[in-house]
């Protein structure tokens, strides 16, 4: 698939119109049915990113943009937005000295996911469709598909798709 005005990978859902909780759902079923009526299968791994928006690095964030080649006025706001925040905890009257916070988004930035998808999109392109692999992804939600001819095969896939380098454990 193309990439979305060549920023972001087309199987890559949410906080854009169009690419919506129903589209992914839509994408899911086709690749699911192209597979049976080959009379093949298909295994699916759900991942989860925990943590997803506190955990995100600047550098590499600005770095995905970057590579996406999102201008470099946007990559400069993002960077005055999240770089040399300050947190400090308070309670009963108490408050802790502020602390710098060396990574992720603020609590309700309202860019956080269309910025998450920037972040994970090289996640997106590590499956080889060639081999009856794909990956569709909502935000920080993740799922990878394997289709073959059995579930022996299409479960090795999958765990292929998590170990290469650049897998999804990486």
């Amino acid at each position: 698939m193309a990439k979305f005005c060549q920023f972001l990978p087309a199987n890559h859902f949410g906080c854009r119109p169009g690419w919506t909780t129903t589209d992914s759902l839509h994408y899911i079923a086709k690749c699911t049915k192209d597979a049976w009526r080959k009379g093949e299968v298909i295994s699916t791994l759900f991942l989860d990113i925990k943590g997803a928006f506190p955990s995100i690095i600047l550098s590499r964030l600005i770095h995905d943009m970057r590579t996406c080649g999102v201008l470099t006025q946007y990559m400069d706001w993002i960077h005055r937005k999240v770089a040399d925040r300050k947190t400090s905890i308070t309670f009963d009257g108490y408050a802790l000295e502020q602390r710098t916070l060396p990574r992720g988004l603020d609590q309700g930035f309202p860019l956080s996911g269309i910025t998450f998808q920037f972040y994970n999109a090289d996640l997106i392109d590590i499956c080889d469709k060639k081999s009856g692999e794909a990956m569709v992804a909502f935000v920080d939600c993740t799922l990878l598909l394997a289709q073959g001819k059995n579930l022996e095969i299409t479960n090795n896939k999958v765990k292929e798709m998590m170990k290469r380098d650049g897998g999804a454990l990486t």
